[in-house]
C-alpha cells in the first residue's frame, strides 16, 4: 500500500513540477531544473514525499515551494563565486583542465552546420539545449578529442535557434552557449564559455579566445 501511495504522490508532484518553468540563476546550462528538483524529492522518505504531494495538490500547478527547492539545490552546488568577465576586457580564464582555452575548444564547420570538440579525455555527463528543438541528456559518456558534437545542423527544424552544450564531471564542468548578448538591444547572439569548478562559475565571451563567427553567424535575431 505504501508503494502505491508513494507512486501516486510522485505522479502528483511530477504533474505540478512540469508546469513550473523557473530556472537556476547561474547553473541552468548544466542542469535540467525540474528534473533536479524531482530527483531530490524522490530521494526523500515516504512521509516527506507525501507532505510535498499534499502541498502540490493544495497549491495547484503553480507550486510556490518549487522555487524554494530549486534554489536550495543550486545553492548546494554553487558554493563559491560567479565570476563573469564577458563584458570586460580582462579574461576570466587562462585554461580549462590545464589546456589553454584556444586549444581546448575546437570549432569545425561542416556542409550542414557546425561541430564542437574538446581537448579532453574522460567520462562526462552531457546536457544540451536547443531551444525549440528541446534538450537531451547523456550520462557517463566517454569523451575524447575526436568526439564531435553537432551544435548547428541546417537540416533540422529551427536550426537557427540559440543553443548550448555542457559537459559535466566531478573535476570540472564546462559549457558553450550561444545566447542573447544581454546588451539591451534586440537581435544578434554571442558565444559564451562557462566553466564550473570547485563550486565557482567562470563566465566569459568565447570570442576573446578564438573566432566564434561560425557559431553565431546564422542565429536568428
Amino acid at each position: 500500500m505504501n508503494n502505491i501511495r508513494r507512486t501516486r504522490d510522485i505522479v502528483s508532484i511530477k504533474r505540478t513540477i512540469a508546469s513550473n518553468y523557473d530556472k537556476f540563476r547561474s547553473l541552468s546550462l548544466f542542469f535540467h531544473e525540474r528534473k533536479a528538483v524531482l530527483d531530490k524529492i524522490v530521494s526523500l522518505p515516504d512521509d516527506a514525499v507525501a507532505q510535498i504531494a499534499n502541498e502540490c495538490r493544495e497549491g495547484g500547478v503553480r507550486w510556490r515551494a518549487f522555487t524554494k527547492y530549486m534554489n536550495k539545490i543550486e545553492g548546494a552546488l554553487l558554493t563559491g563565486e560567479v565570476i563573469d568577465k564577458s563584458a570586460d576586457e580582462e579574461c576570466a580564464l587562462t585554461d580549462i583542465a590545464g589546456v589553454p582555452v584556444a586549444d581546448f575548444i575546437k570549432i569545425k564547420e561542416t556542409a550542414s552546420g557546425v561541430n564542437l570538440s574538446f581537448e579532453t579525455t574522460g567520462v562526462y555527463d552531457i546536457y544540451a539545449k536547443m531551444n525549440r528543438n528541446g534538450c537531451f541528456e547523456v550520462s557517463g559518456m566517454n569523451v575524447t578529442p575526436a568526439t564531435e558534437f553537432t551544435v548547428v545542423n541546417e537540416l533540422n527544424t529551427f536550426w537557427e535557434d540559440r543553443y548550448s552544450i555542457a559537459l559535466k564531471s566531478a573535476d570540472v564542468s564546462f559549457a558553450v552557449s550561444v545566447e542573447d548578448p544581454k546588451t539591451g538591444k534586440k537581435g544578434g547572439a554571442i558565444a559564451r564559455i562557462y566553466v564550473f569548478k570547485d563550486g565557482s562559475l567562470y563566465v566569459d565571451d568565447l570570442a576573446k579566445y578564438m573566432d566564434t563567427t561560425a557559431l553565431t553567424m546564422w542565429i536568428a535575431p
